[in-house]
């Protein structure tokens, strides 16, 4: 569908729900977003993967200039030359913006380079919060000033966001810089430790009796069936969050009453086995039942709930119980603290939290003390339901 410059001007700086992208021809298309920001972009081949490039904003450029940038640009490919080390951009467009630069960063690194859950959380996080800041700007001309007030209301929303988002700033603008895509930036005169605070490492364990109470509050909440089994399940196995959240109905053999965790999915890039355990069993029926294939499903019901998803209802569960600030990722360790208390072997802890074993047991021992998990799951589970039977009179 080509566009016109008709369209642009509707859609220019109004809020939008339409395609995130519209193409033109050539490869030429924008990205609108739903704010109305506009930007240029161009799709192209390159030694057979398929690239984008951000080519400037709309209205700083038009849309005959974004054509004649595309055929300037569709030269230098003809001749075999990347258009990414083209400078036709920059010569007819001012200078790549903060959005351009997080494009470019993430098409030519994030995407190419990190893990699917690592460029989900950046897309979540700088992505998400900085695309649209100093619109029309170039990068190389924003002043520190203006910078250090950005991230200065940024900390007045969430401390250690602030943070975050100006280490992942700077991180993609030093890739930027190190590409030669822009000459510099002044985001990089800020030190991460002038801005917000770091992330403290968790300490939080409950106790048995504050297990059942969230276990009832989960049991009585109006969430949906897929957000309490994630998270009763989340409890009962100590399990990471995406490890259950994306489990699909393969993963679980229940002729061999095991739970398979492919490679592709651990965070040690291994396979890690846990035993299918008596007082997990009518869960994970009931996922199967509800659900099928996907265990987890978000509201179409036929993809992984999101992260962002089970995280606002555990946060709500959180903040109903007054027994203090917790996450589903404290249940890894309180499940290791209780069992450490009640005698269960080091070994078998790790195991069952998906730790791959140090030295070269590493190497050598391949044996997942499938049982002794099993006794040990079943022990954990009998504590929790033995406080809520307490508590439930």
């Amino acid at each position: 569908m080509a566009i016109s410059d008709t369209k642009l001007r509707g859609l220019y700086g109004k809020p939008y729900s339409g395609p995130a992208e519209i193409t033109d021809s050539d490869g030429l298309g924008v990205r609108i977003t739903p704010r109305g920001v506009i930007n240029f972009q161009y799709r192209y081949r390159w030694q057979g993967k398929q690239h984008r490039m951000g080519i400037g904003k709309y209205p700083a450029i038009t849309l005959r200039e974004a054509r004649n940038m595309v055929s300037d640009l569709k030269e230098h490919l003809d001749k075999g030359i990347d258009p990414r080390n083209a400078k036709t951009h920059k010569r007819l467009n001012s200078k790549p913006t903060v959005s351009d630069c997080l494009a470019y960063w993430q098409e030519t690194y994030v995407n190419v380079n990190l893990r699917k859950k690592t460029q989900a959380l950046y897309k979540s996080t700088v992505v998400k919060h900085m695309t649209d800041v100093f619109p029309g700007l170039a990068a190389e001309d924003i002043p520190v000033r203006s910078w250090v007030e950005l991230f200065t209301e940024q900390e007045k929303i969430n401390q250690i966001r602030a943070r975050q988002l100006l280490v992942q700033m700077r991180s993609a603008m030093n890739w930027c810089m190190r590409r030669q895509y822009i000459d510099n930036c002044s985001v990089m005169k800020i030190s991460p430790k002038d801005i917000g605070v770091k992330p403290s490492r968790g300490e939080t364990t409950l106790s048995y009796n504050q297990l059942a109470k969230v276990w009832l509050a989960i049991e009585r909440s109006r969430a949906s069936t897929a957000n309490k089994l994630l998270h009763q399940m989340l409890m009962l196995y100590g399990a990471r969050n995406s490890e259950i959240r994306e489990s699909v109905r393969g993963e679980f053999d229940k002729e061999e009453m095991v739970w398979l965790l492919p490679a592709n999915r651990s965070k040690s890039n291994r396979v890690v086995r846990r035993p299918i355990f008596r007082q997990v069993v009518p869960l994970i029926e009931k996922a199967i039942t509800a659900y099928g294939n996907v265990l987890i499903p978000g509201p179409d019901l036929e993809k992984p709930m999101t992260i962002a998803g089970a995280n606002r209802f555990m946060g709500r569960i959180s903040s109903s119980l007054g027994i203090g600030e917790f996450t589903a990722h404290d249940f890894r360790r309180t499940l290791a603290t209780r069992l450490s208390e009640e005698g269960v072997a080091p070994h078998v802890i790790e195991k069952m939290l998906g730790h791959e074993l140090g030295g070269v047991l590493t190497v050598y021992n391949k044996h997942d003390w499938i049982e002794e998990q099993r006794q040990a799951y079943e022990l954990y589970a009998e504590k929790i339901f033995e406080h809520v039977r307490m508590i439930s009179g």
